[in-house]
């Protein structure tokens, strides 16, 4: 009887931990914003800016993690890394602070760009929203290269809190949770690997 009644305990006490796991993952705040100038179908090259202050190792050590996991997903998606004229420069950062941001109310990125698949020169006012963003918020920008602005932003919030947290799985996730709000392919990519295979 006592030992069915640790096992119970047991049980209960990872059902609290788990469902309150989940929670706080609820909790973390997501989302992106775009520029309607961006002209998404024609973008099919990358390349990194970066922010990691060679000092600080454990802020460097989440940078190269970061990019690593950028990397791999725009490259699913179809874009190449290049040296050369990328057409997308890639900006990451992280902020281990609460912070204050402004986003927009838009409509969904992936419906929007059914609708626009060139820019048009009359769009929707931008219609600010400001947010709070716990502590560990990683924020990804997309600049066009050539035109020099901003054309997509994501982010996620309660990523990391502590600058010397060593957890690639949480950084991967975050990664993930922000380029599943980017679903652009490369123009013709879909195509090229469908004839290949």
């Amino acid at each position: 009887m006592r030992k069915l009644y640790y096992v119970s305990t047991i049980v209960l006490l990872l059902l609290v931990f788990g469902l309150n796991g989940c929670m706080m993952f609820k909790a973390r705040k997501f989302g992106s914003d775009y520029s309607y100038t961006g002209t998404f179908h024609k973008y099919k090259t990358f390349n990194f800016v970066t922010h990691a202050s060679e000092q600080d190792s454990a802020t460097t050590q989440n940078y190269e993690v970061l990019k690593k996991f950028i990397k791999e997903r725009l490259e699913i998606q179809g874009y190449e890394f290049t040296e050369k004229k990328p057409d997308l420069l890639v900006s990451y950062y992280l902020y281990f602070n609460d912070l204050n941001m402004k986003g927009y109310e838009q409509e969904e990125f992936d419906i929007w760009l059914v609708n626009n698949e060139e820019p048009a020169k009359e769009h929707d006012p931008y219609r600010p929203v400001k947010m709070f963003m716990s502590q560990g918020t990683l924020l990804v920008t997309l600049l066009d290269h050539k035109k020099q602005n901003a054309v997509w932003q994501g982010y996620t919030s309660g990523v990391l809190a502590d600058k010397s947290a060593e957890n690639t799985a949480y950084l991967n996730r975050a990664v993930r949770t922000i380029f599943d709000q980017y679903r652009v392919f490369r123009k013709g990519y879909l195509r090229d690997n469908s004839l290949s295979n």
